[in-house]
Order: C-alpha cells, then sequence, then structure tokens
C-alpha cells in the first residue's frame, strides 16, 4: 500500500460478520507477546516515583507572643488568605489571640496543648496536616518553634499537591443551610463523618448526597484516628504519611 491512506468502509452485513467472529474467539486463540522492556519500565517508573512537588514553594508563617497574641505574619499568608477566599484572615490585628479564629473548642484546646508542649520542652514541633481547597488536595507540613520570651513560631510548607473537580461542599462562597445538621470534617486529615464512618471528603459528599440538598454547614473537628495520634504524643501527626 505503501504510504497511500485508505480508507475502509464497512456495510452492516460485513459488521456483524465480524462481530460473530469475535464472539467465537477463545483464550487460546491468542498468541501472547511480551511488550517491549522500555514500556514496562516507564510503567514501573511511574508507580514508584515520588510524587511531583508542587510549584508554588508556597511556606507561610506567623508569630504568637507569650500571650498567644498574633504578633507578626509574612507576606504569603496574606497572599494565601487573599487566594483561598480568606480576607479576614489576611490581616490580623494585634489585639487578637490565635485562639479566637477557632471555630472548635476541640481543635482550639488539642492546639493550644501542642503549643504548650513547644513552650514547656524548648524543642520544635512538626504536625502534617491537610489544607484543601474546593478544587485541589493539599497536605501541609507544619513546623512550630519556640521563640524567646515564651514565643511560638509557625511555619506551613506546602509539601504536595494534587488537582481534581472542585468540591462546592468545601467553598466559603456556598450558602449553607441550617435545616441541616453540620457535616463534621477533621482538621488534620480532612476526612469527614459520614453515616458514622470517616471518609474521604469525596466520598462524604457522595454518601449525603450533597449536590442534591442544599449544603449544610462544616463543623470541624477531629477524628477518631487523628485523636488517637495526637494523645499519644504531640509529634505523631508528623509520623503518618501525608497521603493517608
Amino acid at each position: 500500500m505503501g504510504n497511500d491512506s485508505v480508507d475502509l468502509e464497512l456495510d452492516t452485513v460485513q459488521v456483524e460478520r465480524l462481530e460473530l467472529m469475535m464472539s467465537r474467539l477463545e483464550r487460546h486463540d491468542f498468541d501472547l507477546v511480551d511488550p517491549p522492556e522500555r514500556i514496562w519500565a516507564g510503567i514501573a517508573a511511574s508507580i514508584a516515583a515520588e510524587p511531583t512537588p508542587p510549584s508554588s514553594g508556597t511556606v507561610v508563617e506567623y508569630c504568637i507572643d507569650a500571650d498567644d497574641f498574633v504578633i507578626a505574619v509574612d507576606r504569603d499568608w496574606n497572599a494565601f488568605a487573599q487566594a483561598n477566599n480568606a480576607p479576614e484572615l489576611a490581616h490580623q490585628r494585634p489585639t487578637q489571640t490565635l485562639w479566637s479564629y477557632f471555630g472548635s473548642d476541640e481543635v482550639r484546646t488539642i492546639w493550644q496543648a501542642l503549643v504548650q508542649h513547644v513552650r514547656t520542652s524548648k524543642t520544635e514541633a512538626r504536625v502534617s496536616l491537610r489544607c484543601d481547597a474546593p478544587h485541589m488536595r493539599r497536605w501541609f507540613e507544619m513546623t512550630m518553634t519556640p521563640e524567646p520570651d515564651n514565643g511560638v513560631r509557625f511555619q506551613s510548607k506546602l509539601v504536595f499537591e494534587e488537582s481534581r473537580p472542585s468540591l462546592p461542599f468545601l467553598s466559603t462562597n456556598v450558602e449553607r443551610s441550617s435545616d441541616w445538621l453540620a457535616v463534621p470534617i477533621c482538621s488534620w486529615c480532612n476526612k469527614g463523618e459520614a453515616n458514622s464512618r470517616w471518609l474521604d471528603i469525596e466520598e462524604v459528599v457522595q454518601n449525603l448526597r450533597l449536590l442534591e440538598q442544599p449544603m449544610p454547614s462544616i463543623s470541624y473537628g477531629i477524628c477518631p484516628t487523628c485523636q488517637e495520634l495526637m494523645a499519644s504524643e504531640p509529634n505523631s501527626l508528623a509520623s503518618r504519611n501525608i497521603h493517608d
């Protein structure tokens, strides 16, 4: 045929004949041929490869003094807050403590214990946590470092992110209905509770059929798994695989 292209047109009878022939094929009618090694090598490399680090290199920092007042935030913190529809966090007021930004007593108590651990031990603590956007899964590693005069510096580094179809449920711009119970979300692993099970947030949306009804509010807390890890040792969450 050379390099000339050929348009092959089959009529209905020919198509039916081919379908009949294909339906009669058995496993022994085929010869197993190994693909070139370079193909398998490529597949193996893609499976074994480490996740690609985020290109943005996002690192945000802020500091609190001995009385837990937020005394400094870096420029990246302000940019991150604005980009994630949280302008109220972009400009901190020196008369406001860190704990006033927590809506959950449970989460506030845990973070207060972590801060106290850093101050008492005079050593840094690291915690891995999720901080998702509606269209993005994001894993951060937070380092809490003791500062002079009982201050504490918080540094959160984005270590991995991946895109996903947008979840309006996580958007701060979605209208929430008070007619439905709030959905518990873990502040560390970002799993949610649905029908007494802690699931990935996408499964929560599907199980609770959140796309078919007014959006409920979100109640941030901590799931039993993260609570157990946190209770065993303040630094224990840092040892978790970030993809758990």
